[in-house]
């Protein structure tokens, strides 16, 4: 399509008037296309990471006309193969995402990884020039989801997070209630699901062939080859945090959104495994408290949880009626406040399509998009906040401006952790 990806940053600002050099200065700048492209040319894509949530957006991908999707990237060969196979035409297949990053055709990249790949992944293609898809949780850490943010603004790129509930209808118009005040003064609202998963033993195994299982662990700790953490990786803290960091960034993104919030004041957690069965590093049952300014708000996870015959959702509790939600409908208590059930009218468990459509006009217009990167590390910040104090095993105070815990040192050093080299998240390091 042509869009800057080698231009360099000086060469921008030497082009630019006195706003926009004020804007850069700001963090607000997004880089423009090119002259002489159109509304109408098509966003060149590249897929990486090929596996279960990569196969539902090239799906959706190879259905598009506003673009097409000329590489994939998987560092498990057949894996890359099948999703070049599905794609078809002169599309490519990489196993190391960095060659996709050097190749000056590509307009934007999708990074349905692992979750602990989402920070450098993110950082590199936004070095590139390229505007970047990447799914939630936005990082594995607090300092990673700043560093994200702040890549996205130095390089003037558009970053999309995969909270696609904020492209959907039916979320919309139930944050467009709350927000109205027909609800009253929301005093309380919190989200529920069920407990997390066990993958089994672990074991350990000889590397499957056509898998580079260095790169696929990157910049965590090594281990060796474990199916368990290959096809599990969310059971495993070195990659992610279970549910909290899965479903707990869609849900809580919703209440944020809705609360007119980014920081809570303070933050409890408890949480435990009351059961002996291995092969996980998660809580089967966690309850987290967070106090915000105007509300409290809570993320309870416990075996056999429903409510209103719903087994996850959000709730809003108003001085005036209560809001409860899921992906299928909201329903709107008392009766007497004339608000109907309401249903989303597609199949909201693979409805990707308004999210990418959005993301695609922003890549044209340079707009931010609905799910903003840093909208996105407010609703992950959120989830790990509530693991740290987990770990902590108290309540810590937060202050949101420093993005740092309140006279509490030993909790500031759950912020970031170590990368296994060559790979850097501040020296711009991009591994081997």
């Amino acid at each position: 399509m042509g869009y800057p990806h080698r231009v360099t940053r000086r060469t921008f600002l030497s082009t630019m008037g006195g706003g926009a050099l004020a804007a850069v200065a700001a963090g607000a700048w997004i880089a423009p296309a090119r002259a002489g492209t159109g509304a109408n040319d098509q966003v060149v894509l590249a897929l990486i990471g090929c596996g279960g949530m990569g196969n539902r957006h090239l799906d959706s991908l190879v259905k598009r006309t506003d673009s097409q999707v000329a590489a994939v990237c998987d560092v498990y060969i057949p894996r890359a193969q099948a999703a070049r196979d599905k794609v078809g035409g002169s599309c490519e297949w990489y196993q190391d995402y960095r060659r996709i990053l050097d190749r000056d055709d590509i307009d934007a990249v999708f990074c349905p990884t692992p979750d602990h790949w989402h920070a450098l992944m993110t950082i590199h293609a936004c070095q590139a020039w390229k505007d970047v898809y990447v799914e939630k949780p936005l990082s594995t850490t607090i300092a990673e989801g700043r560093a994200m943010v702040e890549a996205a603004r130095r390089y003037g790129r558009v970053v999309q997070v995969g909270t696609q509930q904020r492209s959907l209808k039916l979320f919309q118009d139930a944050v467009g209630i709350v927000q109205s005040g027909r609800l009253g003064q929301v005093t309380a609202a919190g989200t529920w699901i069920g407990p997390n998963g066990q993958t089994g033993p672990e074991t350990y195994e000889p590397v499957p062939e056509g898998l580079d299982w260095d790169l696929w662990l990157g910049p965590a700790p090594y281990v060796p080859f474990s199916p368990q953490r290959f096809g599990s990786f969310r059971a495993f803290h070195d990659y992610a945090n279970g549910e909290l960091t899965n479903w707990g960034v869609h849900l809580m993104d919703i209440v944020l959104w809705a609360i007119r919030e980014n920081w809570p004041l303070s933050i409890s957690a408890a949480g435990g495994s009351y059961r002996t069965v291995p092969g996980s590093d998660d809580h089967e049952n966690l309850e987290i408290l967070y106090k915000f300014r105007r509300c409290n708000v809570t993320w309870q996870q416990r075996h056999s949880y429903q409510i209103d015959g719903k087994g996850y959702g959000i709730h809003f509790h108003g001085t005036a009626g209560r809001l409860f939600m899921d992906r299928e409908s909201f329903v709107v208590e008392p009766e007497g406040l004339a608000i109907p059930e309401t249903f989303e009218t597609g199949d909201p468990w693979i409805d990707v399509d308004s999210h990418h459509r959005n993301f695609i006009e922003c890549i044209k217009t340079r707009q931010r998009p609905n799910s903003d990167v840093e909208l996105g590390h407010f609703a992950t910040a959120l989830v790990l906040l509530g693991a740290i104090a987990l770990d902590c095993n108290r309540t810590l105070e937060w202050d949101g401006d420093r993005e740092r815990f309140i006279g509490d040192p030993a909790a500031d050093r759950h912020l970031s952790r170590p990368y296994r080299a060559p790979w850097s998240l501040t020296g711009g390091g991009m591994g081997r």
